[in-house]
């Protein structure tokens, strides 16, 4: 098969030697490219574009080929989640309750608690149970967790019951530490309402221990103490390397002196003493809080300490135990009760309080191996290391962070809880209870039917979930094969070829069908109709030809139209349009030739000539070409570039070889009023550029012209007087387009241009010459003025100085420099500087040294304002004199006198809307600290400014003004840039008024990483507090230059984020939870 380029020319071919009223059938089908072979299915590699019968490779091989059950469907297979062999069951995390799992999985792995648990009873027992049954106390729903992760067959279960009941937010993270010391309060309440002692005084056996605060008098030795209970030892970690020195931090010894001393009973006086903590009795299981969660009163805000702690994994007690208690280590035996076995590691994964992941490391006591439990995950660690590296944050830890961790030693940065059990002596091993072997006698029966039928539902869902996945592969595998039988019977054949038994169908609604029937919307063929309701032969590559009687059925199913029957939906008008385009264009080729020679060839005075306008000699081939309508409405259709109302960007992947037919393509001559025209036009040799040359580029306005309108004046329709618009042809060229524009303006050499505008173009010549006259004048006689220099800057005494309003010099000062873009001013206008009173607003320095810091007026000399009289119409005179009173002060008057009313309501005025503004710049300098403690700005170790700020190697001069524009005042005194001169480390800001400081602090922490709270800012040395307020408020003015002072850096960056979303309002914690309430 030929190219599409091939196709397209043969398809047009005939064009060329046919007159359009000559056009046959014949020539209608090969326009239509009707007279090709149809392809056969699977024939092409490729789809053939140029062949409306082809429809292979349009997508349709994916449902020919092999298509894998999976693609009918998006169902997991449901098996994932059961739980396999005699893996742990996970815990489904609700949204931010990681916290509550690691708990729960803790609880579970100590069997003495499971035990109990298991043997708990519910005040209202029952045989069997419905499938809305649960639990109603804190007991039961403990129970009904502990049963499901030890028998249910799913690979993990959801906690949203107990969730529930507990009255917890799923979505809000809390304390993971509190929470564990109120459930455990709240379960051994719970459980005290058990009449099995085993059950009732779990928490008392297993978790709870005892010691007493010892405070020994200096003066009398005698000690007293105070028991207490504890089911868990809280424990300081910063400052500490390791386990044992917390603990020994927690046992230390504190002095009690001066105003805090010891009230003796025995001494009857106050006394020098000390007190510590003595651990009387240590419990089975024991919990270690690592304080890793502390509030930082400064911040007022919870943070995190990311400090490494090393624990061994064998904790001997002994050597923290006291001798008096009930617990003694002299003997061996009793050191035996001492040793601990690490149990659990606790861990938190994130640099904040505030965010984060909390996970556990368990063992697991029966076969001596850890599990780490992450929510709905469990894995088996290999061997005895715990890899708790694995589970820091996402920056490396160097090794020097870490320190060298001894042998028998865990070290990690996140662990917040560690929990130890007692080593069990080799003679009671025996009694320990075998966690892989679930003790169903201790079940109550309605919880075994309450697992029983969870794992029922488990197993059905699993069913359905299969039977829908086998439901949808067997409807997919039908409909491909619906497909594949439909689009066979689409494909025309040679016979119904002859016999004209096929229609016409939107390509890019097949290939829609074929990328998805279920998604295919209604059959769309409007887009290739022509005006005549017909399909257009351009749009003809954007239809392919499908058998007549088959695409019934999909009609039929996705409805829309029109239908286009084979032949009947050609069109001769349009093909009558496009042939005479041809021919056209044809001609334009031959007639640019000669057209190219006639234009270089010089009008000789004697021979006739016409003028034309260089815009339509340069465009006349595309206003040739828009004259055809049918030219214009395909370039419309095809910019549009969409069908079926689907644009050609969103065509599938596997149709982009799929474009429209293009066959009629404009030449690149024909386009050029679609690109920028950067060349100009050399007119008769002369090397000057024609200012038409460059006015031309504006392509919408030489669209709009029609053939030489361009050299037609803007108001009275007759030929420009402006050479540089029209260029003089010879009358032979003239007639050869004035067959493409016979209706064109015509205008011959000897034609007389618009005198209107002649007039009119004499007439402004004479006011700008005039004017240049007038500018030259008063340049001359204000020169100093002009130029502003040697201006008035301090008043002499018995001197008058003469004030004008600045806005009539910068209006007289555009005028000078170009006289003729700007219009002579003729009028001072002086009033504007007086008050409604006709007061002066504007009063000079009472002492007159400095004249130059009002930006409203201009002060002149006398000369100067004689020289302004005139030339210019003053409506009012003004006037500054300094006298000197008889007791040899000085004294500034003005003329008028000056209205102190309304010159203060001014300046009150100015001062409001300074404090107004949006999106102005204000500067930021960072302050740091020396070593001595000095505070100073990062550039004030350098001797000049940063060099990126400058435009040479060399230093600027402390003045940025050109000489001319500096003044000498009194005596070494210069007037000195107003430009703000920016340092090294210097940050801009954009910033409103109505923001407030806590917005700018939050601005500056993203610019220099320090948080709101270690933000000290200061304008010009004094403080600018109260975050509620705006800065307008606090008289921070655009281009003011704060001072930031930081206080101590934060501990780790990555608490900035957490601290921005944190809110001022108090933390709740568990308050409105049932950890605080009164649960059964």
């Amino acid at each position: 098969m030929p190219t599409k380029q091939q196709l397209d020319k043969a398809a047009w071919q005939w064009a060329e030697t046919t007159d359009p009223i000559d056009i046959t059938n014949e020539h209608i089908r090969t326009a239509y490219k009707l007279n090709l072979k149809p392809c056969k299915l699977g024939a092409c590699k490729r789809n053939c574009k140029g062949n409306p019968f082809c429809i292979n490779c349009i997508g349709e091989r994916k449902w020919f080929g092999e298509i894998n059950d999976d693609s009918w469907h998006d169902i997991e297979d449901p098996n994932n989640e059961r739980r396999q062999g005699q893996d742990f069951v996970g815990l489904k995390n609700l949204g931010n309750t990681c916290y509550v799992n690691t708990f729960l999985q803790l609880w579970f792995h100590s069997p003495p608690i499971r035990q109990a648990l298991y043997k708990f009873r519910e005040t209202d027992m029952i045989d069997k149970v419905g499938d809305e049954w649960k639990p109603n106390s804190i007991g039961g729903h403990l129970q009904a967790i502990f049963s499901l992760l030890e028998l249910s067959e799913r690979a993990y279960i959801s906690p949203q019951d107990f969730i529930d009941h507990l009255g917890l937010d799923a979505a809000l993270q809390q304390d993971a530490q509190e929470f564990s010391k109120l459930f455990l309060s709240l379960l051994e309440d719970c459980l005290s309402q058990q009449q099995d002692p085993t059950v009732r005084n779990i928490i008392q056996d297993q978790l709870c221990g005892e010691y007493a605060y010892v405070t020994t008098c200096s003066g009398c030795h005698n000690s007293s103490q105070t028991h207490s209970k504890f089911y868990e030892l809280d424990l300081h970690i910063q400052g500490h390397k390791t386990l044992e020195d917390s603990i020994t931090d927690f046992l230390h010894e504190e002095k009690l002196e001066g105003d805090n001393q010891y009230m003796c009973s025995t001494c009857c006086r106050k006394q020098n003493a000390k007190r510590a903590i003595q651990l009387k009795r240590l419990p089975p299981i024991l919990n270690l809080q690592l304080l890793r969660f502390v509030f930082d009163k400064k911040t007022g805000h919870k943070k995190k300490l990311n400090g490494f702690i090393q624990f061994p994994e064998t904790l001997d007690m002994s050597k923290f135990m006291n001798s008096n208690g009930n617990l003694t280590c002299e003997n061996s035996s009793a050191k035996d009760g001492c040793i601990y076995k690490l149990k659990a590691v606790l861990i938190h994964r994130g640099p904040s309080a505030y965010s984060g992941h909390y996970i556990a490391h368990i063992l697991d006591e029966s076969s001596g191996v850890w599990y780490k439990f992450n929510d709905e995950e469990t894995t088996k660690m290999k061997g005895s290391n715990l890899h708790l590296g694995t589970e820091e944050d996402l920056q490396e830890t160097s090794a020097k962070q870490k320190g060298k961790v001894p042998k028998g030693y865990h070290s990690s940065r996140n662990a917040y809880m560690v929990v130890y059990t007692r080593d069990v002596p080799p003679e009671e091993k025996d009694k320990t209870i075998d966690m892989k072997i679930p003790d169903k006698s201790y079940l109550p029966e309605y919880m075994s039917d309450y697992v029983k039928k969870d794992n029922e539902k488990f197993e059905m869902w699993v069913a359905e979930l299969l039977m829908m996945r086998e439901q949808n592969i067997e409807t997919g595998k039908k409909k491909q094969e619906d497909i594949r039988q439909t689009f066979s019977q689409l494909v025309v054949g040679e016979e119904d070829q002859e016999s004209h038994n096929y229609e016409w169908i939107s390509l890019p609604w097949l290939t829609h069908w074929l990328e998805d029937p279920g998604k295919a919307r209604s059959v769309d063929n409007e887009a290739s109709l022509c005006q005549h309701g017909k399909l257009h032969p351009d749009k003809a590559g954007k239809m392919k030809c499908v058998q007549y009687d088959a695409v019934d059925g999909l009609y039929e199913k996705y409805k829309g139209g029109p239908r286009l029957p084979g032949d009947k939906a050609t069109c001769l008008i349009c093909v009558q349009s496009r042939c005479k385009v041809i021919r056209t264009k044809r001609k334009m080729v031959e007639d640019e030739k000669l057209f190219s020679t006639m234009k270089k060839v010089e009008v000789s005075p004697n021979e006739p000539a016409f003028w034309v306008g260089k815009s339509s000699l340069r465009s006349w081939k595309r206003l040739v070409l828009e004259q055809l309508e049918d030219f214009r409405e395909d370039r419309e259709s095809i910019e549009q570039g969409t069908d079926n109302g689907v644009d050609q960007q969103e065509q599938p992947s596997g149709t982009t070889e799929i474009a429209a037919d293009k066959s009629m393509e404009v030449p690149e001559d024909a386009n050029d009023f679609d690109e920028k025209r950067k060349s100009t036009e050399l007119d008769n040799g002369d090397n000057t550029v024609d200012k038409a040359d460059i006015s031309v580029t504006n392509e919408s306005m030489e669209s709009s012209l029609q053939f030489n309108e361009d050299l037609l004046c803007e108001f009275h329709g007759q030929l420009d007087p402006d050479p540089s618009c029209r260029k003089l042809i010879p009358a032979d060229l003239w007639n050869r387009l004035k067959e493409y524009f016979p209706d064109c303006p015509e205008f011959p050499s000897s034609h007389e241009v618009c005198q209107k505008c002649c007039d009119k173009n004499k007439e402004e010549t004479e006011n700008q010459n005039m004017n240049k006259k007038l500018a030259q004048v008063q340049k001359a006689d204000l020169a100093d003025l002009f130029n502003d220099r040697k201006r008035p800057v301090r008043l002499v005494t018995g001197e008058e100085i003469f004030v004008v309003n600045a806005q009539f010099v910068e209006d007289w000062r555009h005028f000078v420099k170009d006289p003729s873009k700007f219009e002579p001013v003729s009028e001072v206008k002086n009033t504007r500087l007086l008050c409604e009173h006709r007061k002066y607003l504007y009063p000079p320095p009472q002492n007159g040294a400095d004249l130059s810091d009002n930006t409203e007026v201009i002060y002149l000399w006398p000369s100067e304002f004689e020289k302004v009289m005139e030339h210019f119409v003053v409506d009012y005179e003004v006037s500054v004199v300094k006298y000197e009173e008889e007791d040899g002060s000085d004294h500034v008057i003005t003329l008028p006198e000056v209205c102190e009313e309304c010159v203060k309501e001014r300046e009150n005025m100015i001062e409001m809307a300074k404090y107004v503004y949006r999106d102005a710049t204000v500067f930021v300098r960072k302050a740091v600290k020396d070593k001595q403690g000095d505070t100073s700005t990062e550039n004030s170790k350098q001797d000049y400014p940063d060099p990126d700020f400058c435009t040479n190697d060399r230093r600027k001069s402390e003045c940025d003004e050109p000489p001319e524009k500096l003044q000498k005042m009194d005596g070494n005194a210069v007037r000195k840039s107003q430009r703000h001169r920016k340092v090294r480390g210097e940050k801009e800001l954009k910033v409103s008024s109505d923001q407030t400081l806590r917005d700018l602090k939050l601005q500056l922490m993203k610019l220099f990483s320090v948080p709101p709270f270690d933000q000290n800012l200061s304008i010009a040395g004094v403080p600018i507090k109260d975050d509620k307020a705006t800065l307008g408020s606090l008289r921070v003015a655009p281009g003011d230059i704060i001072m930031l002072q930081a206080d101590e850096p934060v501990e780790d960056p990555g608490v900035l984020q957490d601290l921005m979303n944190v809110s001022g309002v108090p933390e709740a914690g568990f308050k409105g939870t049932g950890l605080l309430g009164k649960l059964n």
